[in-house]
């Protein structure tokens, strides 16, 4: 085991991520899709500036932009296998990373409104901040989810016929401008699921508007009979990088619900995106029934009895920090 005296770099852009990082984040792409999106524009000179920070165990990445909507929760991920993180490891490396976060220059204590990470990370980080930040957890967890990935070798092409209604099921497609207010009201309804990071309707419209633009929602329309075709289903996929394509929202309204709706448009986006991508990740909460849906698509870890990895979002005391949102 390497020791375990963990030593932190900063990397920005004046200096340049070595290639050792990039290896150790490309070997685990997947997991790393939180974070290499903005690496991978930040050093083509885009305008995202995260800031990464690696350790010899760990990779862990903290972007310090705002995002479109506010900004992102603390990322760690973790370059070994899971069980190879063990107590010692950990302490050792959350206590070198807590540290470099509170000596890092312009960084509020305020800006950690939460950390995302496999559990025992999570987990780990969580108990180091509470000490040397003083800003208590939320008991609650944001987030306590499963990470999937679905390749071309695991899709399940075949479609299921839906299920015998009076319902016209129109072809799966990219949002278009005009479904900007009909989107807008599914986005909102979203996020209002996921508490604190929830959306105004202004909010709500401006993200709608920026999945639009950017070619990253896809619809699927159905109509009742003798009515007019209304958005039933939304996928969203915002995060893309060299390998790796995550589905990143995925939303049926209860008047549409049972339809297999979503599971058709996924499984349409998957087929789409693998044209490109070699591998689609998602999460999905460990208690959501959409897991039924993504495990008939193909992505994996997600039927009864599977192993999985589980990933946990805990918040530190909303009085205390500055939410943010993704």
């Amino acid at each position: 085991m390497p020791g375990l005296l963990s030593s932190i770099q900063r990397y920005d852009m004046s200096t340049g991520i070595p290639k050792a990082v990039w290896t150790a984040l490309y070997a685990n792409a997947a997991r790393a899709n939180l974070v290499l999106p903005h690496a991978e524009k930040v050093f083509g000179y885009q305008k995202f500036t995260p800031k990464i920070v690696s350790t010899e165990q760990l990779c862990s990445c903290f972007p310090a932009q705002e995002g479109p909507l506010g900004k992102y929760p603390l990322y760690i991920i973790p370059t070994v296998p899971a069980q190879d993180l063990t107590p010692e490891l950990l302490k050792s490396s959350m206590e070198a990373l807590c540290s470099a976060l509170l000596s890092e220059s312009g960084l509020m204590r305020a800006r950690v409104f939460s950390v995302f990470s496999v559990e025992k990370v999570t987990e780990a980080f969580v108990r180091e901040w509470e000490e040397v930040a003083k800003i208590n957890r939320i008991e609650e967890p944001y987030y306590s989810a499963i990470f999937s990935v679905c390749t071309a070798s695991t899709l399940v092409r075949q479609q299921r016929p839906p299920r015998p209604s009076g319902d016209v099921v129109l072809e799966p497609r990219l949002a278009v401008e005009q479904d900007v207010d009909q989107v807008a009201l599914l986005c909102r309804d979203f996020a209002a699921t996921s508490p604190p990071f929830t959306l105004t309707d202004e909010k709500a419209r401006e993200e709608a508007r920026l999945l639009i633009a950017n070619r990253q929602l896809w619809v699927l329309e159905m109509q009742k009979r003798n009515g007019n075709p209304e958005i039933a289903t939304i996928v969203a996929v915002t995060r893309k990088s060299e390998g790796v394509a995550a589905i990143t929202k995925v939303y049926t309204p209860e008047k549409w619900r049972g339809n297999r709706g979503a599971e058709r448009l996924v499984r349409h986006v998957c087929i789409e995106l693998l044209e490109k991508y070699k591998q689609i990740v998602l999460y999905v909460g460990v208690d959501n029934c959409a897991k039924v849906v993504y495990d008939h698509v193909g992505f994996q870890g997600l039927s009864e009895g599977s192993s999985s990895e589980r990933w946990l979002e805990m918040g530190f005391d909303e009085n205390k920090v500055e939410l943010g949102h993704w």
